[in-house]
């Protein structure tokens, strides 16, 4: 909601603070963000929905932080199966692929490796992340699928087979303002995400159709959770400002906030040339030099398998390559507070 340039000082400063706001496609992420959240396992309540709240979370504690690296889609491995997407993070695991739009922004599946080689799993359809213009009491629902098959090679036993369904409702539950340990007074609106997922399992015996997998102890199948997450989106930040994660019975897993925004960091820190990968072409060893804290590397091939991932020092390190086949490889740096250092690509060539 703008504000009028006429009103005084105090009455802008007050609407400030209780206004209810607008969320549109333009407050979401783009390429070249990073986001760091800072996470708060004792977290155990989280304020009332309804009209004009003051959430006061300044006294979350930062115990660990997670990385969020928005990026150029076609950048990400696994971004040939799903070509609509318009944002890619690439989560060191895996990548997720997501698609933004005037009237949404949807997940449409994830890239990863589940120690059966690399796999694409598309949403069918797409499950819809948040949609605009969202106001307070804005609501949607649906439901999207995806299949998991893996190919285990057992005696007697030929692969597995997950199916997995999410039901959501949305609901924006709630606006006003909210303070983090980062964040003071930040206008916002809360939204109320529910996702129901139900996953079973099928078994392929070797010579024999597919089988529902008969549920053991502790093991049932289906399995069905509910999921309560909580998302405070403001028109500053791109980004939610504070998360809660909980059970159907509204009982706090984790709870989130914002830490740190960093716009085009990656191409900073590539620009200062303070991440050195040599030779390039490499055949059987490349080096690492420039590293000024200790770090995670990850390296993944074209087709987003996980090659290596390692912790570095400050010192340079050596990564054998003897193994690698012929072709282009990606890696990523982060160092061990979250924050990225480098990514970049390189060659092999034998």
């Amino acid at each position: 909601m703008k504000k009028n340039l006429l009103f005084s000082s105090f009455v802008i400063s007050a609407f400030s603070v209780g206004a209810q706001i607008t969320i549109t496609t333009s407050d979401m992420p783009v390429a070249g963000q990073t986001y760091i959240m800072a996470n708060d396992t004792t977290v155990t309540s989280f304020g009332s929905a309804g009209v004009s709240q003051t959430w006061n979370f300044a006294a979350w504690a930062n115990q660990s932080t997670d990385t969020t690296i928005f990026e150029t889609p076609s950048s990400v491995p696994g971004f040939s199966f799903f070509p609509t997407a318009t944002l890619g993070i690439d989560g060191g695991d895996g990548a997720s692929f997501m698609k933004n739009s005037s009237s949404q922004i949807d997940i449409l599946g994830f890239y990863a490796d589940f120690g059966f080689g690399p796999m694409a799993v598309p949403f069918t359809p797409p499950q819809k992340f948040l949609t605009f213009p969202s106001n307070y009491l804005t609501t949607y629902n649906g439901t999207s699928k995806y299949e998991l098959t893996f190919f285990i090679g057992q005696p007697g036993l030929d692969s597995m087979k997950v199916k997995a369904s999410i039901n959501y409702t949305s609901t924006i539950d709630a606006w006003g303002s909210l303070t983090t340990p980062v964040n003071s007074n930040v206008s916002s609106l809360r939204q109320k995400y529910i996702e129901i997922s139900t996953d079973s399992t099928f078994l392929l015996p070797t010579g024999q159709p597919w089988m529902f997998n008969p549920s053991t102890p502790g093991n049932p199948n289906p399995r069905v959770d509910t999921t309560n997450n909580y998302r405070w989106w403001s028109n500053t930040k791109k980004f939610p400002v504070a998360e809660v994660i909980a059970d159907g019975n509204n009982v706090v897993s984790s709870a989130s906030y914002l830490l740190s925004m960093q716009v085009g960091v990656n191409e900073q820190v590539m620009t200062k040339n303070e991440v050195n990968v040599y030779p390039n072409p490499a055949s059987d060893k490349i080096n690492i030099t420039g590293i000024s804290t200790e770090s995670y590397l990850v390296i993944f091939d074209v087709n987003g398998k996980l090659m290596e991932r390692t912790r570095l020092k400050k010192s340079n390190t050596i990564i054998n390559t003897a193994n690698y086949e012929n072709g282009i490889y990606f890696y990523q740096i982060t160092a061990l507070t979250g924050k990225p250092v480098g990514k970049g690509k390189f060659i092999v060539s034998k």
